[in-house]
């Protein structure tokens, strides 16, 4: 027997689905700094800081601290501080 899912599940799956891909614009006042420091380096090829996109930034955070970012991903995404300016001075 099959569930029926609500409209409404539906469309916000199709929603979610729909905004997954990669980031391309700045992100908005109410991001994360990691929401701040993904759409500064992505697609790759639009930063000069690190132009191989996200996966050189998680590389250079592999490489400086020496064990997974796991720990470093997760407290950038829980810090919303405003401004991209702002995360990166850790106000």
């Amino acid at each position: 027997m099959l569930k029926r899912i609500p409209l409404s599940g539906t469309a916000a799956l199709v929603l979610g689905l729909g905004v997954a891909g990669p980031a391309v614009a700045d992100a908005h006042g109410n991001a994360s700094c990691l929401g701040f420091e993904a759409s500064g380096v992505a697609p790759a090829g639009s930063s000069d800081e690190f132009p191989g996109g996200p996966a050189q930034l998680q590389a250079f955070l592999r490489e400086a601290f020496g064990h997974p970012t796991g720990a470093i991903v997760s407290e950038a995404a829980q810090q919303h501080l405003g401004s991209h300016e702002a995360c990166d001075a850790g106000e």
